[in-house]
């Protein structure tokens, strides 16, 4: 149970700064919110399908 009230209070306050933040910065907001973090998850995706992938490739022969 502590760890979720330690990983609940550490969202509580990432929350608290990012909506500082997108209130001080809208533009660089806006751009962190609708581009930068659909290109990290993109990113995430693929370095993950090249890590699964790549191994099985070469285990096959396919390379």
């Amino acid at each position: 149970m502590s760890i979720i009230k330690i990983l609940k209070k550490f969202e509580n306050r990432l929350d608290l700064k990012v909506e500082k933040f997108v209130w001080h910065h809208p533009v660089l907001g806006f751009l962190s919110i609708f581009i930068g973090m659909p290109a990290f998850i993109l990113a995430c995706v693929s370095i993950c399908t090249i890590v699964i992938a790549f191994p099985m490739a070469w285990l096959f022969g396919w390379l």
